[in-house]
């Protein structure tokens, strides 16, 4: 299929619009560090709002921002569609549309290997940001040869960063389930790694978030409480980022781990 055709929207069942993910691949580059999030439902949240924002706001940052609702690591392999999507690309000049705002979008799951193709020297750094591990389906360990495959295609882009920011803290799991959940992202890492340094820098998001009262027991909601700890997530998340672009994510404890 040639570029123009995979530029156009097509109608998903039901009426909604399926976004075509090569629109975000295909922008021009407008800023010299590339940001790429993506997350699963926890982007439809203030989470996912203020972390683009942080991005957004940085001098010389490009944002190309995905959210689907629903994803597991093995969707990044797969590419399924998410009835629950959000996609942003700060080069378009449209402002970020406010979480508690997004319509109902079905956005089909980038290819990976597509969004980082850029030409030689159009960024300083490409840097890929993965909220992902918080819906596994069976198992948790069978989800390390998705994880070890997503890392291996982002590192095989030169001058590219990955960022694997781990579920939080969620009043809906066991801390034993939340350790395998873990160990699954962190097993898929050191399988892409080669020699001592990581591939992928895993940032613990336990460390970083309370589960306040009431909500649904995963996501963080719209309340005043849960706002405010899904801000001192993305607080958190950004302050190792910091870090780790700055070439000392490895030696963080909250982003080290792998």
């Amino acid at each position: 299929m040639n570029r123009a055709r995979k530029l156009t929207l097509a109608l998903a069942a039901g009426g909604s619009l399926l976004v075509a993910t090569s629109a975000a691949e295909a922008a021009p580059p407008c800023g010299r560090t590339r940001f790429i999030t993506i997350y699963d439902s926890h982007g439809l949240t203030p989470y996912g709002e203020h972390l683009d924002g942080a991005l957004l706001d940085r001098p010389e940052a490009e944002l190309t921002s995905f959210t689907l609702g629903g994803a597991s690591p093995s969707w990044l392999v797969r590419r399924p569609v998410s009835p629950r999507g959000y996609v942003f690309q700060s080069c378009q000049g449209k402002p970020l549309t406010p979480r508690i705002r997004l319509p109902k979008l079905d956005v089909r799951t980038p290819d990976l290997d597509d969004l980082l193709r850029a030409p030689a020297g159009a960024y300083d750094h490409q840097v890929v940001i993965l909220t992902l591990g918080s819906n596994v389906p069976g198992e948790p360990w069978t989800q390390t040869p998705a994880v070890e495959q997503v890392v291996r295609t982002i590192r095989a882009h030169k001058g590219a960063i990955c960022i694997w920011v781990g579920p939080p803290a969620l009043r809906n799991w066991s801390a034993g389930y939340s350790d395998q959940v873990y160990a699954a992202i962190r097993d898929g890492i050191r399988a892409a790694s080669a020699g001592r340094e990581p591939a992928c820098h895993l940032v613990d998001s336990r460390r970083l978030t309370v589960y306040p009262a009431g909500g649904d027991g995963t996501h963080l909601g719209f309340s005043p409480s849960h706002i405010a700890a899904a801000q001192r997530w993305a607080e958190g998340v950004e302050h190792a980022i910091d870090q780790i672009v700055r070439g000392a994510g490895d030696q963080v404890e909250v982003a080290g781990g792998v």
